[in-house]
Protein backbone atom coordinates (compact mmCIF):
# COMPACT_ATOMS: atom_id res chain seq x y z
CA UNK A 1 0.00 0.00 0.00
CA UNK A 2 0.89 3.82 -0.39
CA UNK A 3 2.35 4.64 2.97
CA UNK A 4 1.39 2.11 5.32
CA UNK A 5 4.11 -0.19 4.71
CA UNK A 6 6.61 1.31 7.23
CA UNK A 7 3.97 1.81 9.74
CA UNK A 8 2.85 -2.17 9.15
CA UNK A 9 6.52 -3.38 9.40
CA UNK A 10 7.42 -1.29 12.58
CA UNK A 11 4.37 -3.05 13.93
CA UNK A 12 5.48 -6.40 13.20
CA UNK A 13 8.96 -5.62 14.00
CA UNK A 14 7.78 -4.85 17.38
CA UNK A 15 5.78 -8.09 17.75
CA UNK A 16 9.16 -9.80 16.96
CA UNK A 17 7.43 -10.88 13.66
CA UNK A 18 9.25 -11.57 10.43
CA UNK A 19 9.33 -13.12 7.10
CA UNK A 20 6.80 -12.70 4.09
CA UNK A 21 5.73 -15.55 3.17
CA UNK A 22 6.79 -15.30 -0.32
CA UNK A 23 9.67 -16.46 -2.53
CA UNK A 24 9.58 -13.79 -4.97
CA UNK A 25 7.26 -14.82 -7.62
CA UNK A 26 10.35 -16.55 -9.86
CA UNK A 27 9.46 -19.94 -10.01
CA UNK A 28 5.99 -20.00 -10.60
CA UNK A 29 3.57 -22.17 -12.64
CA UNK A 30 2.11 -20.27 -15.53
CA UNK A 31 -1.60 -20.74 -15.78
CA UNK A 32 -3.68 -19.83 -18.75
CA UNK A 33 -8.04 -18.55 -18.11
CA UNK A 34 -9.06 -20.98 -20.73
CA UNK A 35 -7.02 -23.97 -18.95
CA UNK A 36 -8.62 -23.03 -15.49
CA UNK A 37 -11.95 -24.76 -14.48
CA UNK A 38 -14.36 -24.23 -11.00
CA UNK A 39 -14.02 -27.93 -10.34
CA UNK A 40 -10.26 -28.39 -10.53
CA UNK A 41 -8.74 -31.15 -7.76
CA UNK A 42 -5.23 -30.43 -8.33
CA UNK A 43 -5.21 -26.68 -6.88
CA UNK A 44 -1.08 -26.86 -7.01
CA UNK A 45 -1.54 -26.84 -10.94
CA UNK A 46 -3.56 -24.09 -11.15
CA UNK A 47 -1.67 -21.22 -8.84
CA UNK A 48 1.54 -20.35 -7.58
CA UNK A 49 2.33 -21.60 -4.03
CA UNK A 50 2.58 -17.91 -3.21
CA UNK A 51 -0.62 -17.16 -3.99
CA UNK A 52 -1.89 -19.29 -0.47
CA UNK A 53 0.79 -19.67 1.26
CA UNK A 54 -0.43 -19.99 4.72
CA UNK A 55 -4.10 -19.19 3.90
CA UNK A 56 -5.86 -21.90 5.87
CA UNK A 57 -7.22 -24.59 3.88
CA UNK A 58 -10.39 -24.54 5.62
CA UNK A 59 -12.13 -21.61 5.30
CA UNK A 60 -14.31 -22.65 7.96
CA UNK A 61 -11.51 -22.79 10.85
CA UNK A 62 -11.72 -18.72 10.91
CA UNK A 63 -13.25 -17.96 13.87
CA UNK A 64 -10.38 -14.98 14.34
CA UNK A 65 -12.09 -14.16 10.40
CA UNK A 66 -15.41 -13.63 11.84
CA UNK A 67 -16.82 -16.81 9.66
CA UNK A 68 -19.36 -18.79 11.12
CA UNK A 69 -19.53 -22.20 10.31
CA UNK A 70 -22.26 -22.24 8.35
CA UNK A 71 -22.93 -19.54 6.67
CA UNK A 72 -26.65 -19.68 6.44
CA UNK A 73 -26.60 -19.74 10.44
CA UNK A 74 -27.07 -16.07 10.91
CA UNK A 75 -30.69 -15.59 12.68
CA UNK A 76 -29.25 -12.59 14.33
CA UNK A 77 -29.05 -10.73 11.53
CA UNK A 78 -32.28 -12.31 9.53
CA UNK A 79 -30.48 -14.00 6.85
CA UNK A 80 -32.88 -16.53 5.28
CA UNK A 81 -31.72 -20.00 3.75
CA UNK A 82 -29.80 -19.00 0.13
CA UNK A 83 -32.23 -19.46 -2.47
CA UNK A 84 -29.44 -19.87 -5.01
CA UNK A 85 -30.05 -19.43 -8.64
CA UNK A 86 -33.66 -20.12 -8.38
CA UNK A 87 -36.08 -18.02 -11.29
CA UNK A 88 -33.10 -15.90 -11.75
CA UNK A 89 -32.72 -13.68 -15.40
CA UNK A 90 -29.53 -13.74 -16.76
CA UNK A 91 -28.06 -12.28 -19.67
CA UNK A 92 -27.10 -14.47 -22.77
CA UNK A 93 -23.77 -14.40 -21.61
CA UNK A 94 -24.61 -15.50 -18.53
CA UNK A 95 -24.47 -12.91 -16.38
CA UNK A 96 -26.89 -12.71 -13.55
CA UNK A 97 -30.36 -10.03 -13.89
CA UNK A 98 -31.23 -10.18 -9.96
CA UNK A 99 -29.62 -11.06 -6.78
CA UNK A 100 -29.22 -14.88 -6.77
CA UNK A 101 -30.10 -15.69 -3.24
CA UNK A 102 -31.86 -13.97 -0.45
CA UNK A 103 -30.36 -11.83 1.89
CA UNK A 104 -31.40 -9.59 5.12
CA UNK A 105 -29.95 -7.60 7.61
CA UNK A 106 -32.34 -6.42 11.00
CA UNK A 107 -34.40 -3.34 10.32
CA UNK A 108 -32.93 -0.41 12.04
CA UNK A 109 -33.84 3.21 12.55
CA UNK A 110 -37.27 5.17 11.93
CA UNK A 111 -38.40 4.67 8.06
CA UNK A 112 -38.30 7.74 5.65
CA UNK A 113 -41.42 8.55 4.01
CA UNK A 114 -41.79 7.62 0.04
CA UNK A 115 -42.14 11.82 -0.04
CA UNK A 116 -38.80 12.09 2.00
CA UNK A 117 -37.05 10.21 -0.81
CA UNK A 118 -38.43 11.68 -3.34
CA UNK A 119 -37.16 15.37 -2.54
CA UNK A 120 -33.62 14.08 -1.60
CA UNK A 121 -33.70 12.32 -4.87
CA UNK A 122 -34.83 15.40 -6.65
CA UNK A 123 -32.17 17.37 -4.23
CA UNK A 124 -29.04 15.46 -6.17
CA UNK A 125 -30.11 14.93 -9.19
CA UNK A 126 -31.40 18.00 -9.55
CA UNK A 127 -27.27 18.95 -9.19
CA UNK A 128 -25.86 16.74 -11.45
CA UNK A 129 -28.93 18.49 -14.36
CA UNK A 130 -27.94 21.72 -13.12
CA UNK A 131 -23.89 21.41 -13.78
CA UNK A 132 -24.57 18.93 -16.17
CA UNK A 133 -22.04 16.54 -14.85
CA UNK A 134 -21.27 14.00 -17.53
CA UNK A 135 -20.47 16.91 -19.87
CA UNK A 136 -18.68 18.26 -17.31
CA UNK A 137 -16.42 15.24 -17.16
CA UNK A 138 -15.84 14.98 -20.72
CA UNK A 139 -14.36 18.52 -20.72
CA UNK A 140 -12.49 18.36 -17.84
CA UNK A 141 -10.59 15.42 -18.72
CA UNK A 142 -8.66 13.82 -21.29
CA UNK A 143 -6.14 12.02 -23.52
CA UNK A 144 -5.54 11.88 -26.63
CA UNK A 145 -8.15 13.43 -29.00
CA UNK A 146 -9.21 11.10 -31.85
CA UNK A 147 -8.89 14.15 -33.97
CA UNK A 148 -4.93 13.81 -33.13
CA UNK A 149 -5.14 9.95 -35.23
CA UNK A 150 -3.60 8.16 -32.15
CA UNK A 151 -5.98 6.13 -30.24
CA UNK A 152 -8.58 7.82 -28.73
CA UNK A 153 -9.02 7.88 -24.85
CA UNK A 154 -10.23 9.94 -21.49
CA UNK A 155 -8.32 9.76 -17.81
CA UNK A 156 -9.51 11.82 -14.59
CA UNK A 157 -6.13 13.31 -13.86
CA UNK A 158 -4.56 14.59 -10.86
CA UNK A 159 -1.28 17.19 -10.74
CA UNK A 160 -2.68 19.16 -13.66
CA UNK A 161 -3.82 22.99 -13.43
CA UNK A 162 -6.57 23.97 -16.20
CA UNK A 163 -5.52 27.67 -17.65
CA UNK A 164 -8.07 29.87 -19.38
CA UNK A 165 -6.58 32.62 -21.99
CA UNK A 166 -9.95 33.97 -23.99
CA UNK A 167 -11.78 30.81 -25.03
CA UNK A 168 -9.43 28.32 -25.11
CA UNK A 169 -8.79 26.24 -22.14
CA UNK A 170 -5.21 24.44 -21.77
CA UNK A 171 -5.28 21.27 -19.36
CA UNK A 172 -1.17 21.56 -18.71
CA UNK A 173 0.43 18.68 -16.41
CA UNK A 174 2.57 20.13 -13.51
CA UNK A 175 5.51 18.37 -12.03
CA UNK A 176 5.42 20.97 -8.93
CA UNK A 177 2.41 18.98 -7.61
CA UNK A 178 3.08 14.86 -8.25
CA UNK A 179 2.45 12.69 -11.54
CA UNK A 180 -0.68 11.79 -10.96
CA UNK A 181 0.16 7.96 -9.96
CA UNK A 182 -3.13 6.85 -8.89
CA UNK A 183 -5.82 8.29 -11.78
CA UNK A 184 -7.47 5.39 -11.90
CA UNK A 185 -9.20 5.70 -8.39
CA UNK A 186 -11.52 8.71 -9.85
CA UNK A 187 -11.45 6.97 -13.59
CA UNK A 188 -12.69 4.22 -12.38
CA UNK A 189 -15.22 5.50 -9.94
CA UNK A 190 -16.90 7.81 -12.13
CA UNK A 191 -16.69 4.79 -15.13
CA UNK A 192 -18.52 2.21 -13.32
CA UNK A 193 -21.49 4.81 -11.85
CA UNK A 194 -20.97 6.38 -16.01
CA UNK A 195 -21.50 2.81 -16.97
CA UNK A 196 -24.31 2.40 -14.95
CA UNK A 197 -26.55 5.51 -16.19
CA UNK A 198 -25.36 4.83 -19.71
CA UNK A 199 -27.12 1.45 -19.46
CA UNK A 200 -29.90 3.16 -17.23
CA UNK A 201 -31.06 6.12 -19.86
CA UNK A 202 -29.01 5.82 -23.16
CA UNK A 203 -27.95 9.20 -22.39
CA UNK A 204 -25.20 10.50 -24.62
CA UNK A 205 -22.91 12.55 -22.42
CA UNK A 206 -22.70 9.42 -20.32
CA UNK A 207 -21.54 7.83 -23.73
CA UNK A 208 -18.74 9.25 -24.20
CA UNK A 209 -17.17 9.46 -20.83
CA UNK A 210 -18.04 5.57 -20.61
CA UNK A 211 -15.96 4.94 -23.84
CA UNK A 212 -13.20 7.38 -23.52
CA UNK A 213 -12.57 5.81 -19.79
CA UNK A 214 -12.94 2.70 -21.15
CA UNK A 215 -10.55 3.08 -23.46
CA UNK A 216 -8.00 4.63 -21.12
CA UNK A 217 -8.01 0.77 -19.36
CA UNK A 218 -6.49 -0.34 -22.64
CA UNK A 219 -4.72 2.25 -23.42
CA UNK A 220 -2.37 2.35 -20.15
CA UNK A 221 -0.88 -1.07 -21.06
CA UNK A 222 -0.73 -0.22 -24.73
CA UNK A 223 1.16 2.79 -23.54
CA UNK A 224 3.66 0.39 -21.90
CA UNK A 225 5.10 -1.51 -24.69
CA UNK A 226 8.55 -0.64 -24.65
CA UNK A 227 8.38 -1.84 -29.13
CA UNK A 228 7.02 -3.45 -31.76
CA UNK A 229 9.12 -6.64 -30.33
CA UNK A 230 7.64 -6.32 -26.44
CA UNK A 231 4.90 -8.64 -26.08
CA UNK A 232 4.56 -8.06 -22.47
CA UNK A 233 0.84 -6.62 -23.34
CA UNK A 234 -0.64 -7.01 -20.38
CA UNK A 235 1.16 -4.91 -17.11
CA UNK A 236 -0.32 -2.28 -16.59
CA UNK A 237 1.40 1.13 -16.54
CA UNK A 238 0.69 4.55 -13.61
CA UNK A 239 0.31 6.61 -16.79
CA UNK A 240 1.78 7.87 -19.65
CA UNK A 241 2.10 11.58 -21.68
CA UNK A 242 0.61 11.43 -24.50
CA UNK A 243 1.19 14.35 -26.84
CA UNK A 244 0.24 18.19 -26.66
CA UNK A 245 -3.02 18.73 -28.73
CA UNK A 246 -5.19 21.48 -29.36
CA UNK A 247 -9.40 20.71 -30.58
CA UNK A 248 -12.52 21.36 -30.48
CA UNK A 249 -15.40 19.69 -28.10
CA UNK A 250 -18.54 18.45 -29.63
CA UNK A 251 -20.12 21.62 -27.83
CA UNK A 252 -18.48 23.79 -29.81
CA UNK A 253 -15.69 24.98 -27.19
CA UNK A 254 -11.68 24.68 -27.57
CA UNK A 255 -9.66 22.46 -25.32
CA UNK A 256 -5.90 22.12 -25.44
CA UNK A 257 -3.88 19.21 -23.44
CA UNK A 258 0.05 20.21 -22.82
CA UNK A 259 1.76 17.15 -21.27
CA UNK A 260 5.49 19.29 -21.68
CA UNK A 261 6.19 19.66 -18.24
CA UNK A 262 6.01 15.73 -17.85
CA UNK A 263 8.79 15.07 -20.95
CA UNK A 264 10.89 13.76 -18.54
CA UNK A 265 12.34 10.78 -16.29
CA UNK A 266 12.54 10.57 -12.57
CA UNK A 267 13.14 7.78 -10.13
CA UNK A 268 11.01 7.63 -6.64
CA UNK A 269 10.37 4.84 -3.92
CA UNK A 270 6.84 4.35 -5.38
CA UNK A 271 7.15 5.12 -9.26
CA UNK A 272 9.15 5.96 -11.79
CA UNK A 273 8.96 7.91 -15.49
CA UNK A 274 10.75 5.87 -17.94
CA UNK A 275 11.67 7.25 -21.54
CA UNK A 276 9.43 4.81 -24.71
CA UNK A 277 10.57 6.58 -27.86
CA UNK A 278 9.49 3.63 -29.90
CA UNK A 279 5.88 2.60 -28.91
CA UNK A 280 4.58 1.02 -31.18
CA UNK A 281 1.03 2.66 -31.18
CA UNK A 282 1.98 6.28 -29.29
CA UNK A 283 4.99 6.79 -30.85
CA UNK A 284 7.65 8.78 -28.49
CA UNK A 285 6.39 9.00 -25.12
CA UNK A 286 6.85 9.00 -21.35
CA UNK A 287 5.83 6.00 -18.50
CA UNK A 288 4.82 6.02 -15.15
CA UNK A 289 5.47 2.25 -13.98
CA UNK A 290 4.98 0.15 -10.67
CA UNK A 291 0.93 0.19 -10.87
CA UNK A 292 0.11 0.31 -7.52
CA UNK A 293 -2.45 -1.87 -5.83
CA UNK A 294 -3.89 1.62 -4.37
CA UNK A 295 -6.49 1.23 -7.18
CA UNK A 296 -6.54 -1.75 -8.60
CA UNK A 297 -9.85 -2.40 -6.88
CA UNK A 298 -11.59 0.47 -8.92
CA UNK A 299 -10.34 -1.39 -12.37
CA UNK A 300 -12.20 -4.81 -10.85
CA UNK A 301 -14.99 -3.03 -9.98
CA UNK A 302 -15.46 -2.05 -13.20
CA UNK A 303 -14.73 -5.18 -14.80
CA UNK A 304 -17.56 -6.55 -13.28
CA UNK A 305 -19.72 -3.93 -14.86
CA UNK A 306 -17.87 -3.87 -17.98
CA UNK A 307 -19.21 -8.05 -18.48
CA UNK A 308 -22.09 -6.15 -18.75
CA UNK A 309 -21.66 -3.45 -21.08
CA UNK A 310 -19.81 -5.51 -23.75
CA UNK A 311 -23.26 -7.38 -23.86
CA UNK A 312 -25.59 -4.69 -23.23
CA UNK A 313 -24.32 -1.30 -24.62
CA UNK A 314 -26.50 -0.44 -27.71
CA UNK A 315 -23.65 1.63 -29.16
CA UNK A 316 -21.37 -0.77 -30.96
CA UNK A 317 -18.47 1.26 -30.58
CA UNK A 318 -18.92 1.06 -26.87
CA UNK A 319 -19.30 -2.78 -26.94
CA UNK A 320 -16.48 -3.36 -29.13
CA UNK A 321 -14.13 -0.69 -26.36
CA UNK A 322 -15.78 -2.84 -23.36
CA UNK A 323 -14.48 -6.34 -25.18
CA UNK A 324 -11.07 -5.04 -25.35
CA UNK A 325 -10.95 -3.80 -21.81
CA UNK A 326 -12.12 -6.76 -20.73
CA UNK A 327 -9.64 -8.87 -22.18
CA UNK A 328 -7.03 -6.49 -20.78
CA UNK A 329 -8.06 -6.55 -17.20
CA UNK A 330 -8.38 -10.28 -17.88
CA UNK A 331 -5.11 -10.35 -18.69
CA UNK A 332 -3.25 -8.52 -16.53
CA UNK A 333 -5.19 -10.20 -13.28
CA UNK A 334 -3.59 -13.26 -15.00
CA UNK A 335 -0.25 -12.04 -14.95
CA UNK A 336 -0.71 -11.08 -11.78
CA UNK A 337 -1.74 -15.11 -10.67
CA UNK A 338 1.13 -16.20 -12.71
CA UNK A 339 3.69 -13.68 -11.24
CA UNK A 340 2.63 -15.03 -7.57
CA UNK A 341 -0.22 -12.41 -6.70
CA UNK A 342 2.44 -9.67 -7.61
CA UNK A 343 1.83 -6.77 -10.09
CA UNK A 344 4.46 -6.31 -11.82
CA UNK A 345 6.30 -3.52 -13.64
CA UNK A 346 8.37 -2.55 -16.36
CA UNK A 347 12.37 -0.83 -16.20
CA UNK A 348 13.35 1.96 -18.98
CA UNK A 349 14.52 -0.74 -21.11
CA UNK A 350 11.43 -1.97 -21.10
CA UNK A 351 12.35 -5.38 -19.43
CA UNK A 352 9.37 -7.18 -16.83
CA UNK A 353 10.34 -6.86 -13.07
CA UNK A 354 8.25 -7.55 -9.70
CA UNK A 355 8.66 -4.23 -7.59
CA UNK A 356 10.31 -4.80 -4.21
CA UNK A 357 7.91 -2.63 -2.60
CA UNK A 358 4.49 -4.18 -0.92
CA UNK A 359 2.78 -1.44 -2.90
CA UNK A 360 2.81 -4.35 -5.85
CA UNK A 361 2.13 -7.26 -3.18
CA UNK A 362 -0.63 -9.18 -2.47
CA UNK A 363 1.31 -11.37 -0.37
CA UNK A 364 3.89 -9.32 1.67
CA UNK A 365 2.21 -10.51 4.88
CA UNK A 366 0.86 -13.85 4.70
CA UNK A 367 3.69 -15.31 7.15
CA UNK A 368 2.67 -13.19 10.05
CA UNK A 369 -1.32 -13.32 8.97
CA UNK A 370 -2.22 -16.29 6.59
CA UNK A 371 -5.47 -14.54 6.05
CA UNK A 372 -3.71 -11.13 4.76
CA UNK A 373 -5.33 -9.65 1.72
CA UNK A 374 -7.27 -12.58 0.65
CA UNK A 375 -9.79 -10.55 -0.86
CA UNK A 376 -7.23 -9.02 -3.64
CA UNK A 377 -6.06 -12.42 -4.10
CA UNK A 378 -9.53 -13.94 -4.58
CA UNK A 379 -10.72 -11.37 -6.82
CA UNK A 380 -7.57 -10.98 -8.84
CA UNK A 381 -8.22 -15.28 -9.15
CA UNK A 382 -11.86 -14.68 -10.25
CA UNK A 383 -10.59 -11.99 -12.50
CA UNK A 384 -8.09 -13.98 -14.12
CA UNK A 385 -9.20 -17.51 -13.85
CA UNK A 386 -13.45 -17.62 -13.70
CA UNK A 387 -12.22 -19.72 -10.24
CA UNK A 388 -12.72 -19.73 -6.49
CA UNK A 389 -10.97 -22.34 -5.40
CA UNK A 390 -7.37 -21.15 -4.58
CA UNK A 391 -8.03 -17.98 -2.03
CA UNK A 392 -10.23 -19.40 0.60
CA UNK A 393 -11.44 -16.12 2.21
CA UNK A 394 -14.37 -16.94 4.20
CA UNK A 395 -16.42 -14.07 5.04
CA UNK A 396 -13.35 -11.60 4.14
CA UNK A 397 -13.40 -9.73 6.97
CA UNK A 398 -11.38 -9.93 10.49
CA UNK A 399 -8.07 -10.37 9.31
CA UNK A 400 -5.60 -8.65 12.15
CA UNK A 401 -3.73 -7.36 9.12
CA UNK A 402 -6.58 -4.67 8.01
CA UNK A 403 -7.09 -3.32 11.68
CA UNK A 404 -2.98 -3.03 11.51
CA UNK A 405 -2.91 -1.24 7.90
CA UNK A 406 -5.65 0.86 8.30
CA UNK A 407 -3.94 2.74 11.88
CA UNK A 408 -0.73 2.64 9.54
CA UNK A 409 -2.48 4.40 7.15
CA UNK A 410 -5.97 5.57 6.81
CA UNK A 411 -5.98 5.64 2.84
CA UNK A 412 -5.79 1.81 3.38
CA UNK A 413 -9.24 1.24 4.73
CA UNK A 414 -10.35 2.37 1.25
CA UNK A 415 -8.32 0.26 -0.50
CA UNK A 416 -9.18 -3.05 2.13
CA UNK A 417 -12.84 -2.33 1.51
CA UNK A 418 -12.17 -1.81 -2.39
CA UNK A 419 -11.61 -5.60 -2.53
CA UNK A 420 -13.68 -6.59 -0.12
CA UNK A 421 -16.74 -5.46 -1.74
CA UNK A 422 -14.45 -6.79 -5.58
CA UNK A 423 -14.56 -10.34 -3.71
CA UNK A 424 -18.47 -9.86 -3.42
CA UNK A 425 -19.21 -8.48 -6.53
CA UNK A 426 -17.19 -10.93 -9.19
CA UNK A 427 -18.05 -13.93 -7.02
CA UNK A 428 -21.56 -12.93 -7.25
CA UNK A 429 -21.58 -12.30 -11.12
CA UNK A 430 -19.64 -15.08 -12.25
CA UNK A 431 -21.58 -17.37 -10.95
CA UNK A 432 -19.92 -18.44 -7.33
CA UNK A 433 -23.36 -18.26 -5.49
CA UNK A 434 -22.03 -19.58 -2.14
CA UNK A 435 -18.33 -17.52 -2.29
CA UNK A 436 -20.46 -14.39 -2.44
CA UNK A 437 -22.87 -14.39 -0.30
CA UNK A 438 -20.88 -15.67 2.71
CA UNK A 439 -18.57 -12.38 1.50
CA UNK A 440 -21.72 -10.11 1.52
CA UNK A 441 -22.41 -11.48 5.17
CA UNK A 442 -18.84 -10.48 5.97
CA UNK A 443 -19.16 -7.15 4.38
CA UNK A 444 -22.04 -6.52 6.58
CA UNK A 445 -20.26 -7.34 9.98
CA UNK A 446 -17.28 -4.97 8.67
CA UNK A 447 -19.64 -2.36 8.13
CA UNK A 448 -21.47 -2.96 11.51
CA UNK A 449 -18.03 -2.97 13.40
CA UNK A 450 -16.96 0.21 11.39
CA UNK A 451 -20.20 2.22 12.57
CA UNK A 452 -19.82 0.30 16.65
CA UNK A 453 -18.33 2.84 18.69
CA UNK A 454 -16.93 0.52 20.76
CA UNK A 455 -14.87 -1.42 18.42
CA UNK A 456 -12.21 0.79 18.64
CA UNK A 457 -11.23 0.95 15.08
CA UNK A 458 -8.18 2.95 14.34
CA UNK A 459 -9.82 5.00 11.76
CA UNK A 460 -13.06 6.46 13.24
CA UNK A 461 -10.23 9.10 14.79
CA UNK A 462 -10.23 10.40 11.28
CA UNK A 463 -12.27 13.61 10.43
CA UNK A 464 -13.85 12.11 6.82
CA UNK A 465 -14.44 8.86 8.63
CA UNK A 466 -18.44 9.33 8.89
CA UNK A 467 -18.58 10.60 5.49
CA UNK A 468 -16.29 7.71 3.97
CA UNK A 469 -18.71 5.45 5.63
CA UNK A 470 -21.41 6.87 3.78
CA UNK A 471 -19.93 6.76 1.01
CA UNK A 472 -19.07 2.76 1.67
CA UNK A 473 -22.44 1.95 2.35
CA UNK A 474 -24.07 3.31 -1.22
CA UNK A 475 -21.46 1.81 -3.07
CA UNK A 476 -21.75 -1.67 -1.04
CA UNK A 477 -25.61 -1.30 -1.73
CA UNK A 478 -24.72 -1.71 -5.17
CA UNK A 479 -23.22 -5.43 -4.77
CA UNK A 480 -25.67 -6.79 -2.61
CA UNK A 481 -25.81 -5.28 0.86
CA UNK A 482 -29.34 -4.18 2.14
CA UNK A 483 -29.29 -0.98 3.76
CA UNK A 484 -31.11 -0.21 7.24
CA UNK A 485 -33.15 2.97 7.09
CA UNK A 486 -30.28 4.43 10.02
CA UNK A 487 -27.56 4.51 6.61
CA UNK A 488 -30.46 5.93 4.22
CA UNK A 489 -29.92 8.85 6.69
CA UNK A 490 -26.29 8.79 6.85
CA UNK A 491 -25.99 8.49 2.99
CA UNK A 492 -28.77 11.46 2.62
CA UNK A 493 -26.79 13.58 5.00
CA UNK A 494 -23.55 13.54 3.12
CA UNK A 495 -24.84 13.63 -0.41
CA UNK A 496 -26.74 16.47 0.65
CA UNK A 497 -23.34 18.30 1.78
CA UNK A 498 -22.19 17.66 -1.63
CA UNK A 499 -25.29 19.28 -2.88
CA UNK A 500 -25.20 22.20 -0.51
CA UNK A 501 -21.75 22.90 -0.98
CA UNK A 502 -21.24 22.06 -4.85
CA UNK A 503 -24.17 23.76 -6.14
CA UNK A 504 -21.98 27.44 -5.20
CA UNK A 505 -18.84 26.41 -6.73
CA UNK A 506 -18.48 29.14 -9.79
CA UNK A 507 -16.14 26.84 -12.09
CA UNK A 508 -18.05 24.24 -13.14
CA UNK A 509 -17.79 25.52 -17.25
CA UNK A 510 -14.33 27.71 -17.65
CA UNK A 511 -15.05 28.34 -20.66
CA UNK A 512 -18.19 30.34 -19.63
CA UNK A 513 -17.17 34.66 -20.00
CA UNK A 514 -18.42 34.64 -16.01
CA UNK A 515 -15.34 33.16 -15.30
CA UNK A 516 -11.86 35.29 -15.53
CA UNK A 517 -8.82 34.35 -17.50
CA UNK A 518 -6.03 32.41 -15.11
CA UNK A 519 -5.14 29.42 -13.94
CA UNK A 520 -7.07 27.09 -12.12
CA UNK A 521 -5.61 23.79 -10.31
CA UNK A 522 -6.88 20.67 -9.91
CA UNK A 523 -7.78 20.48 -5.95
CA UNK A 524 -10.46 23.27 -6.32
CA UNK A 525 -9.73 25.54 -9.39
CA UNK A 526 -11.66 23.30 -12.09
CA UNK A 527 -12.92 20.77 -9.47
CA UNK A 528 -14.93 21.73 -6.22
CA UNK A 529 -12.80 21.39 -3.14
CA UNK A 530 -13.61 17.68 -1.49
CA UNK A 531 -14.22 17.84 2.38
CA UNK A 532 -15.22 15.90 5.08
CA UNK A 533 -19.10 16.64 5.64
CA UNK A 534 -19.94 16.38 1.18
CA UNK A 535 -19.35 13.03 -0.76
CA UNK A 536 -16.47 14.04 -3.03
CA UNK A 537 -16.79 15.18 -6.51
CA UNK A 538 -15.88 11.90 -8.28
CA UNK A 539 -18.66 9.69 -6.27
CA UNK A 540 -21.88 12.30 -6.71
CA UNK A 541 -23.24 10.18 -9.46
CA UNK A 542 -22.60 6.75 -7.49
CA UNK A 543 -26.55 6.59 -7.05
CA UNK A 544 -26.90 5.72 -10.96
CA UNK A 545 -24.91 2.67 -10.24
CA UNK A 546 -27.09 1.83 -7.56
CA UNK A 547 -30.31 1.94 -9.19
CA UNK A 548 -29.27 0.13 -12.10
CA UNK A 549 -27.13 -2.81 -10.60
CA UNK A 550 -28.44 -5.98 -11.14
CA UNK A 551 -27.32 -6.76 -7.79
CA UNK A 552 -29.09 -4.07 -5.81
CA UNK A 553 -31.29 -6.12 -2.66
CA UNK A 554 -34.39 -5.42 -2.48
CA UNK A 555 -34.58 -6.81 1.17
CA UNK A 556 -32.87 -3.06 1.55
CA UNK A 557 -34.52 0.62 2.85
CA UNK A 558 -35.23 2.83 -0.47
CA UNK A 559 -32.11 5.15 -0.79
CA UNK A 560 -33.33 6.79 -3.40
CA UNK A 561 -36.43 6.93 -5.74
CA UNK A 562 -35.21 5.03 -8.98
CA UNK A 563 -37.84 5.94 -11.11
CA UNK A 564 -36.69 9.41 -10.85
CA UNK A 565 -32.89 8.49 -11.13
CA UNK A 566 -33.40 6.41 -14.47
CA UNK A 567 -35.16 9.38 -16.65
CA UNK A 568 -32.91 12.49 -16.77
CA UNK A 569 -36.20 14.65 -18.16
CA UNK A 570 -37.13 14.04 -14.39
CA UNK A 571 -34.28 15.09 -12.96
CA UNK A 572 -34.69 17.61 -10.29
CA UNK A 573 -38.15 16.63 -9.66
CA UNK A 574 -40.25 14.63 -7.16
CA UNK A 575 -41.29 12.57 -10.20
CA UNK A 576 -44.90 13.80 -10.07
Amino acid sequence: MHTGAAGLLAVLVAWGCGGNGSDGGADTDVVSREAASPDVADADAQVPDAATEGVPADAGDTAEVGLPADAGDTAEVGLPDAAADVGVPRTAGGLPLALPFSYAREPRGEPLSDQEVREFTARITGLWKDVDYYTWVYETCHGMDKSTGYPDYLIWWHDIDAVKTGDLVTFRHNSQYGGSHNNQEPTGMVLGHAIAGYLLTGDESMRRVVEGFTRSITALMQGFLFDENDTEKYILSRNFTGHNHEFTLPSGKKKAVDYSDWFSTYEGWNANRVHYPDNPVWGDIYVTTMRSKDDVHYVYRDYGWLRYLEELAPDPEVREAAAEAVDYIEGFALDIVNSGYYIRSKDAEGKAYIPDQDLASFVEYVGVFPDAECDPRLATELVALDTASENQCGSGQGSLYDVIAGGGNYFNYAIIDGFHMNAVQLAIVLGHEEEGKALLTGLAERIDRYQDPKADEPGQDEESWDRDIASLLAQAAGVGLPLTWDEVRQVHTYFDGSVERFSQFPNWDLWDPSVPDGTYDFREGFHPKNLPDAIRVEEITMLLEYCWSPLRNPAGAALVDCDIVSDPAKWGTTGE
